[in-house]
């Protein structure tokens, strides 16, 4: 019982280690859409706010900060339209939520959100409104 006691204590993690019997949990960050089935099929009008929400977590023992950006790509052109910082707790998750504007008719525009460090993103498409029509 004191064994399985002593395991469980810092100290005890390390001695494990070191023999072989335990490994540290990884690490890692994770990037995704908040409420990917909301994300538009199709622009309604050439001239949109869009609504994009994503969430990083932060598997870490530690707190973290991350810069994030949000990129559109339209006929070969990149363009940011949006980006910030926040901090994320150890074993937490935050959720950003920006209304970005878009302009687009006919054809599909490209949305990436990335992240600085570590380098991830995630990205979706949706098709343009079509050429001429702005209700």
């Amino acid at each position: 019982m004191t064994a399985a006691g002593v395991a469980q204590t810092p100290a005890g993690h390390s001695a494990l280690a070191s023999a072989g019997l335990f490994n540290e949990p990884a690490s890692y960050t994770s990037l995704a859409f908040a409420a990917p089935q909301s994300l538009p099929e199709q622009l309604r009008s050439t001239h949109q706010d869009l609504g994009v929400s994503f969430v990083i977590r932060n598997s870490s023992g530690a707190s973290r900060s991350y810069q994030w950006s949000i990129t559109v790509l339209r006929h070969g052109h990149s363009q940011r339209i949006a980006g910030g910082g926040v901090r994320v707790r150890a074993g937490s998750a935050a959720t950003v939520a920006r209304q970005v504007a878009t302009s687009c008719a006919g054809g599909r525009l490209h949305v990436a959100v990335n992240l600085a460090r570590p380098a991830e993103s995630i990205d979706f498409s949706t098709a343009c409104a079509p050429g001429g029509r702005n209700p």
